[in-house]
Parts: C-alpha cells; structure tokens; sequence
C-alpha cells in the first residue's frame, strides 16, 4: 500500500475550504479523494467504501463534525480509521469536545498547509505501516493454517486405523496437542513387510516452524525406509543415520518405535531418550524401561530391543515427556508413581488416550507447555 492507494474523505460545507483541502491532499500524493458537505453525505460515502483518513469540519448543516465522528467510533476504531478534525473552535473546552468525540487528531483553521500536511503525513504512513503490517499477519496466519493442515494430514487416518483393527485386532489411537501453532511431536502406524503393526511416536527439540520442519522430515524418512529392516531397532538406527546428516547441530529427537504381532500381541520395543511406556495387563500398570540415544545425534548409535507381550484386553501407552515434565504451579502435573494409577484408570476407558489428557488438563487446563502426545495400542482380540 503506498499514498496512491490511499483514499482521504473531506467533510466540509464550505465549498473554499473544500477545495484547499483538496489541493494539500492532492499534493502530498494521495491518489483518491472524496468529498461531503455535511455529517449524512459523509457517513453514507464511507457505507460504500470506508475511506484510508476522514477530514472532518465541526461546525455544519444537519450533522455536525462531533455526531458523525460518534457515529463513526460505534463502527471503526482509531487504528481503523483515524479522524483529523479541521476546525475554527480552538478553545480548550471545544478542542476537549473534539476528542471526546472521537478524534484522532485536529487541526486549527485558518488552514495552514504546512501544519495539515505534517499531521496528514503522520497519520498517512501510520495507515501504510498498518495496512502493511494486517497484510503480513494475515499471510502469515494463512501459511499457518496451511502448515497446521498439512502436519494434521501426516498422521493415521481414522480410515486406516479402523482398517487395522478390523484386520488385527489392534485398536490404535493418538493425538497430538502443540504448545505453539505448530508442532514438532509425530505418530504414526505403519505395517511391515512381516505383518506386523508398527508404531512410532517422536518429539524434536524446539518447537514452532523449525521443529515442525523436522517432524515432515521424519514422515518422508518413514515413507523410504528400507522393507528390509527387521525390527524397531533397526528402524531407529535408519532414522539415525539419516537424521544426522540433516538435522542442525543441537537437534535431535526422542523415539518409540515398536512392533505389534497381530495374533499372539508379541511386543518388540526400542527406544531413542523417551520416557518408557507403560503396559496395562489386568488392570494393572508397569513401566516397561527402554534405552538408547537420541535420534540424530549420534552417527553409529545403536538400539537395543526389549519385549513383551499384549494379551487380549492389554494396552500399551506411549507419550511424549510434556506429560511428565509439565508443571502445574511449582509443582509437576504428574509424577512416575501418579502416572501408572491414571494409565490403570484410562486402561478401563474406551478411549484411553483422551482419558489420560482429561485428567492431564484436569490439573493443567488449556494449551500444554510444550508438544504433547499419547498413543495408544490395545489388542481388543
């Protein structure tokens, strides 16, 4: 936006002033102007197209300057569209009525071109850099949406987690929550080439766009990963590997990845710094403890296997550290001990990730300090 785009309103019922103050407009380079003879015209010329700046007389037919500027206040605020009263009355009560009313600013008659064209210039290039700066936040904001969109569509459709427990008897659910606009944290479900279900639930460093990058990042290494590897250990020292080489120095992820046997819910696990997942067997919940480095990090890092076994009923939960590092206060929203009683009491929901984040927010209501996920996998037989 520059001064050719702007469009000035003048309101005033003498022809003279009209047309001076038309002249100083017209010379600091506004393209468009507009003019009124008294508050109605005016109002009803800024109902079909508000203008950039109103120059406002006081003193008119019909409307004064002080009824229409009221008017215009019930609809537009002084960022919206500043209103420059030009005005004989300069006495201390009468210029107080001008601001009371309304206005942006004021200027004395007899006009002085110079003093109107430094306070127009002023209010001018305010209305730029505004216009300017509403233009950016609402790219912004669109590229934004867009972004969120596309992270949103990386993770398991709910088409295809139904397909998986209909095939194998694997209920698999997940959600996501970010502390910023985007995210860094990742999921999802995957079959292999053996016929298990996969899992694998990551967190990077940082948040916002740069975490969020890292997370597409990942979803395109899992959408390449070699059908060779023979279990989650070898998928971590893939992502590893590959991670290394394109992650910036002092980025990293912390990883689960595991395998589900459809059949006899065999369980095989690997871990990348993450917090350990819990097994819910017959109502009862235990740490199953994971070991290894973070992803990208470390260039020949290996990771070893732990397993376990999902009997008909059992769920295992994966999250990401948000949940035991949040604070409540001075105080953490949960603890180790805290944790595996409301994995028992979200073990015998329907749904136990939702009932494992109503009882997180129950502690700690809105947005979470930092990018939060649970996933869950239950063998339903």
């Amino acid at each position: 936006m520059t001064l050719d785009d702007v469009s000035v309103l003048i309101v005033d019922d003498n022809l003279a002033n009209q047309r001076v103050l038309a002249a100083i407009v017209n010379a600091i380079g506004v393209g468009r102007i507009h003019l009124a003879g008294n508050g109605e015209e005016g109002l009803s010329l800024i109902s079909r197209r508000k203008p950039d700046l109103v120059l406002l007389d006081v003193m008119m037919p019909g409307m004064d300057g002080y009824e229409m500027c009221r008017r215009l206040r019930r609809q537009y605020g002084h960022d919206e569209l500043p209103v420059l009263f030009v005005t004989a009355l300069d006495h201390p009560p009468e210029r107080a009525a001008c601001f009371a009313a309304g206005a942006t600013d004021m200027v004395s008659k007899p006009i002085n071109a110079a003093e109107i064209t430094a306070r127009l210039s002023v209010h001018l290039e305010n209305r730029i850099l505004l216009a300017g700066l509403k233009a950016y936040r609402e790219r912004v904001r669109d590229e934004l949406d867009l972004a969120r969109t596309t992270q949103a569509e990386l993770l398991p459709s709910p088409a295809l987690l139904d397909d998986i427990r209909h095939r194998t008897g694997l209920d698999v659910r997940g959600t996501i929550e970010t502390c910023s606009e985007l995210g860094g944290d990742f999921w999802t479900v995957f079959e292999t080439h053996r016929g298990t279900i996969g899992i694998l639930v990551a967190d990077f460093t940082g948040h916002g766009v740069a975490a969020a990058f890292n997370a597409v990042r990942l979803h395109a290494l899992m959408a390449r990963r070699p059908s060779a590897l023979t279990g989650p250990g070898e998928l971590l020292e893939f992502l590893n590997h590959e991670l290394r080489g394109l992650l910036p120095p002092g980025q990293f992820a912390a990883a689960l990845a595991c395998e589900v046997s459809p059949g006899g819910g065999v369980v095989s696990m690997a871990g990348a710094l993450t917090p350990p997942p819990i097994l819910l067997h017959r109502g009862c919940a235990t740490y199953l403890p994971v070991a290894g480095p973070p992803l990208g990090a470390f260039l020949d890092a290996t990771y070893e296997e732990a397993g376990t076994t999902l009997e008909p009923g059992d769920c295992l939960l994966a999250y990401s550290d948000a949940l035991v590092e949040s604070l409540a206060g001075d105080q953490p929203v949960v603890d180790e001990t805290s944790l595996l009683s409301w994995g028992e009491e979200a073990g015998r929901m329907d749904d136990p990730v939702a009932a494992l984040l109503e009882r997180f927010h129950r502690k700690l209501p809105g947005q979470p300090p930092d990018d939060l996920t649970v996933v869950s996998i239950r063998h339903v037989g």
